[in-house]
């Protein structure tokens, strides 16, 4: 027996006998045909191929093939593209808002005839068989009076654009938008002094987490608590909930993109006197990590653990939290379920509720609806495997 992980695996070549069985947690990682490690997991010699994963879909249905055309070796969903005219076409044009009642009908038997391929290969155990119960709610939250005036200035008005943006192009704008979504402070501190802000000084500071151009970031240790809050909708909503879920013993987790809307948020809770912790991209010993989960996890006065949704939203168990919050949306939704899952896994004892904070008539509702529809991919495969499908 060997246990390595599938970046080690993609350096290892030698060949001089056949594994009776080779068993791939995170099975989704070999989603994409031409990586380098889903090439090298297929370069192995081996008999038996099983498959481990919580996100079969993520995106769209050629991950489903992907894994597929590894676990059967090629024989059981032919080639990529024959997969995307038989399967994936119809069944992504029934799924789409102007797709004709054809479709839509020819959309469902492609995809009952997909599930009933894929049923001798495939066995799904939810959570919900075994666990508490998940409360996902979302929270439409209006922008502040500050917010909304720059938010729309910006797609109306070139001189702001200018104003915000080193490149001009759709992605910068999204990115840029996504920013005014959750604080106007995360713009670079040069337009915040223009926007007539009250950053009065910036600093130098490396790219962000959340993809943002190095340069200069906006300083806020100089700007009142109550200031920083007025000024994003989010930011006031996600303290009064905060506020009510600590008087109620609960410990929350909080999720964000951005280091530095962390830092909003830590600077304004620690003033407020709420025990935190939190863990980013900065904090890389793995014993020190370990320090925090385990202080998390026995400290019930512990209210509020700060995440950054790509660090913190893998490998952690963190199930003394009974709520999370995930402050701003992921474009893959796949990346927010993995963040909700530090609560809600195996071990859990008590009910999990989820706080998705997303701003009216913006981009995030945008991604929010696209996400939506993303999620529509797994349907097909919901009730599949599980203990109440008929035709088992």
């Amino acid at each position: 027996m060997i246990l390595a992980n599938q970046e080690q695996v993609s350096t290892f070549n030698e060949e001089t006998f056949v594994w009776d069985y080779i068993i791939l947690d995170e099975a989704h990682k070999i989603k994409t045909p031409s990586a380098k490690t889903t090439r090298a997991v297929h370069a192995i010699p081996v008999k038996n191929r099983i498959l481990l994963t919580g996100t079969p879909v993520q995106n769209n249905l050629r991950e489903l093939w992907a894994l597929f055309d590894f676990a059967c070796q090629g024989t059981l969903l032919g080639t990529a593209k024959t997969f995307q005219m038989e399967y994936e076409n119809p069944i992504t044009k029934a799924r789409e808002k102007d797709a004709t009642p054809g479709e839509k009908a020819l959309g469902l038997k492609i995809s009952e005839n997909l599930m009933t391929i894929i049923q001798p290969y495939f066995l799904r155990r939810s959570k919900g068989e075994i666990q508490k119960l998940e409360n996902d709610f979302i929270v439409w939250v209006y922008l502040a009076p500050t917010q909304e005036e720059i938010y729309r200035n910006f797609l109306s008005l070139d001189h702001i654009k200018r104003l915000l943006m080193t490149t001009r192009s759709p992605l910068a704008e999204l990115t840029v938008l996504k920013k005014l979504c959750d604080h106007p402070r995360l713009l670079p501190a040069q337009a915040c002094i223009q926007l007539g802000l009250e950053a009065s000084d910036y600093s130098k500071h490396g790219e962000d987490e959340d993809g943002a151009t190095p340069g200069i970031t906006p300083a806020i240790k100089h700007i009142s608590e109550k200031v920083l809050v007025e000024e994003s909708g989010k930011l006031r909503f996600l303290i009064a909930l905060l506020e009510k879920l600590k008087e109620d013993g609960h410990q929350t987790l909080v999720f964000s993109q951005s280091r530095k809307m962390l830092d909003i948020i830590e600077r304004i809770l620690t003033r407020q006197h709420f025990k935190l912790l939190r863990i980013d991209g900065t904090v890389t010993c793995l014993a020190e990590r370990e320090r925090k989960v385990g202080e998390f996890q026995k400290d019930k006065d512990c209210s509020v653990f700060l995440l950054t949704t790509q660090v913190g939203g893998v490998g952690l168990t963190l199930t003394a939290a009974t709520r999370v919050v995930i402050f701003d949306p992921s474009w893959n939704p796949a990346t927010d379920a993995q963040a909700v899952d530090r609560a809600y896994r195996i071990g859990q004892q008590e009910n999990v509720v989820i706080y998705r904070l997303i701003t009216c008539g913006t981009v995030e509702e945008k991604i929010y609806r696209i996400c939506r529809s993303l999620t529509t991919f797994s349907l097909p495969i919901k009730h599949l495997g599980t203990r109440n499908d008929q035709r088992q």
